[in-house]
């Protein structure tokens, strides 16, 4: 008997939600030990943190600075000390801090205090590998009883050119993943995206498209049936506004695409309006909770984390114990072509090893972390998104380093916004099918370049194609 995707997906995450029970629970041998070293006195005396920057892979490095700004490439490394002589190491995506306030949470508590704590992930992941290094014992022993040796992990990038997307499908294949993420936007064609990616995808390679939770059924029911033409196209998350269960129940009656949950609440599995959840940057004690309904549900969930290395780690040992953690997690280890630990994980065939030794199994190390906090911030350069529709061409300004500007590009309400005056946006009624091509400009690609960027200062420049 064939399976088609969808029952795929479905018998694996039952199957596995059978390979064991009480999820989360300690044993009353580990109980014995947590009770023992939290007698012990071991206090969180203080938490310091170091914001990096680490250089990009070079074929895409541009890209991602002028879609999402230099936040994207930012990390911020936490260490948390003790009275003794263990540092436990987290680390948050982009630049990050903590208040007096905050920290006066943690200070003089015991790092078993924070067991199963639903706030603050990369706390999560120092006081885990705290509590694992004075135990002497790896970070998913602290969490529940372990199912698998290594986690299936997906790659990550921007929308981009049907060209770019079969160059980051070749890059990421290269570096042993089998999957691939990237949130859709409204200035490419999305079935242009497919039929592009489906003509270099290594066989069994797939993607993820992220369609921003924000159409109607309607609109997207016809996209779906387009893109159930290559097989290339593996999942499709948030396809529709999240309010709209009875729209995602008919996607789900009419694709064999796989349709995930992200932007929404996890009571999705539980009505079965959805084909698997997906936890964003979730604490531990969301990721538990998550974990447990998947597994009553018998529908699979992913976690997505975005970081570097010690990210990673605490991602593993969070989905080597949750059994139906079966569909690929996102992390973006592997944007950076270094990082501030002393080993980096290879993937191969699509999943990393679970870490060995005590806590996250990591170790700091401590010149690459001051190179990276010494590494020069790269700089806003002055560049244009040219738009091309077949009646209509806009020329508009991008900025993500703005506050609140750094996913203007996924949506033309967000980018045009304030550029066209009261004047409607030109060209069709935005959305992801449409017949529209987008490009970056700048003075090494466009001979008008000074021309356009002077005409843009107060708003989007409008250029007929045709010269009429």
């Amino acid at each position: 008997m064939r399976l088609n995707r969808r029952e795929f997906l479905t018998t694996t995450a039952a199957t596995a939600a059978t390979a064991t029970t009480g999820l989360g629970l300690l044993s009353p041998w580990l109980c014995n030990r947590v009770e023992a070293a939290d007698a012990g006195k071991l206090r969180i005396t203080g938490i310091e943190w170091d914001e990096i920057l680490v250089p990009y892979h070079s074929f895409n490095s541009q890209a991602l600075f002028r879609y999402h700004g230099r936040g994207l490439q930012l990390r911020t490394i936490f260490r948390v000390r003790t009275n003794s002589d263990l540092v436990g190491l987290g680390e948050s995506w982009g630049a990050a801090s903590m208040t007096d306030k905050e920290m006066a949470r943690y200070v003089g508590t015991s790092p078993f205090q924070w067991l199963g704590d639903r706030r603050n992930l990369f706390l999560n992941m120092a006081l885990y590998d705290l509590m694992g290094k004075s135990l002497g014992l790896p970070a998913w022993r602290l969490i529940g009883p372990k199912v698998r040796d290594r986690i299936p992990v997906a790659a990550w990038t921007v929308s981009r050119s049907g060209d770019e997307l079969a160059e980051e499908i070749r890059q990421a294949a290269s570096r042993g993943y089998r999957w691939l993420k990237y949130h859709i936007d409204q200035v490419h064609n999305v079935i242009d995206q497919a039929r592009a990616m489906q003509k270099v995808a290594p066989r069994g390679f797939r993607v993820q498209l992220d369609f921003n939770a924000n159409a109607a059924y309607k609109d997207i029911s016809p996209i779906l049936r387009e893109l159930g033409k290559f097989p290339v196209i593996g999942r499709i998350e948030d396809p529709i506004a999240t309010a709209d269960r009875d729209g995602y129940r008919k996607l789900i009656a009419e694709s064999e695409i796989e349709l995930l949950i992200h932007h929404g609440p996890v009571n999705y599995l539980v009505d079965r309006a959805c084909d698997g959840y997906m936890a964003g940057h979730a604490p531990i004690g969301h990721a538990i909770k998550v974990a447990g309904v998947s597994e009553e549900s018998g529908l699979p969930f992913m976690l997505q984390q975005a970081g570097g290395q010690i990210n990673q780690a605490f991602l593993a040992h969070e989905v080597a114990v949750f059994p139906s953690a079966t569909i690929d997690h996102v992390n973006l280890a592997h944007l950076w072509t270094d990082d501030v630990t002393t080993t980096r994980t290879k993937v191969t065939n699509g999943t990393i090893p679970v870490p060995r030794g005590p806590g996250l199994g990591l170790k700091l190390d401590p010149e690459k972390l001051e190179k990276y906090k010494k590494a020069p911030r790269p700089s806003y350069q002055p560049f244009l998104v040219k738009i091309t529709y077949p009646d209509v061409i806009i020329i508009v300004r991008h900025d993500a380093h703005r506050p609140g500007c750094t996913d203007n590009l996924r949506f033309l309400g967000r980018l045009m916004k304030g550029q066209l005056g009261k004047d409607p946006i030109p060209g069709p009624r935005p959305g992801y099918a449409n017949r529209v091509t987008c490009q970056f400009l700048d003075r090494k690609n466009c001979g008008e370049f000074d021309r356009y960027w002077k005409a843009t200062k107060r708003g989007a420049l409008l250029v007929d194609p045709l010269g009429r």
